[in-house]
């Protein structure tokens, strides 16, 4: 039921819970895909491949593309008729010099403001703005690692902009207790509330 690819990275895996989530998130790919109404033949015949910065694609799928995130127990796929990007993160301890580090000057500052006029909402406000992120860079492919802090996320969180002219949509999904998760498209197509999906769906 697992793609090629991800069946032979699965080998590498060691520890118990990054197989599983390894696996769900596998299933949710096939589910993804079943649902956009390719068959189950179709998926037997899926070959993943990776874009420059690395981005993994199915093969000879022009209208179907997709994203995968995992974080303590959640894994959650989105997938779109354009390249899209997914981020979830579980609420954990966190520095305000990583903000300082990997955000704007002026996404700094909210930060700083927010921890002054409602400090129970600060950690919400920094997993928002980092999941808005990592979900752009998700989108582009080129990962964290090119640099997020030239993303400036609007203050309504409906977009994230690295120019003027560059630009695309986002919505967060904060319903998950102590979780946050972002989609990023360049379109606009999100649905309302995440679709939470079970094992013995998936099968």
């Amino acid at each position: 039921m697992l793609d090629s690819d991800r069946q032979s990275r699965l080998s590498a895996i060691k520890h118990k819970d990054s197989y599983a989530r390894s696996i769900f998130a596998g299933l949710l790919l096939r589910y993804a895909y079943l649902e956009a109404g390719n068959s189950e033949a179709r998926w037997r015949k899926v070959n993943i491949s990776r874009g420059e910065y690395g981005k993994p694609y199915i093969e000879g799928s022009g209208d179907f593309f997709y994203s995968i995130s995992h974080s303590g127990d959640w894994v959650i796929c989105a997938a779109d008729t354009s390249t899209i990007g997914a981020d979830i993160q579980e609420m954990r301890r966190w520095s305000i010099n990583t903000a300082k580090r990997f955000y704007s000057q002026e996404e700094y500052e909210r930060i700083i403001k927010c921890g002054n006029e409602a400090p129970m909402q600060q950690e919400t406000l920094f997993y928002k703005l980092w999941t808005a992120k990592e979900s752009c860079v998700k989108l582009t492919g080129r990962g964290i690692g090119a640099g997020i802090s030239g993303y400036v996320v609007a203050e309504d969180f409906r977009h994230i902009c690295e120019n003027e002219n560059n630009c695309f949509n986002i919505k967060i999904y904060d319903a998950i207790e102590n979780y946050i998760a972002c989609v990023c498209s360049k379109g606009e197509n999100f649905p309302t509330e995440i679709i939470e999906v079970g094992l013995e769906r998936l099968w």
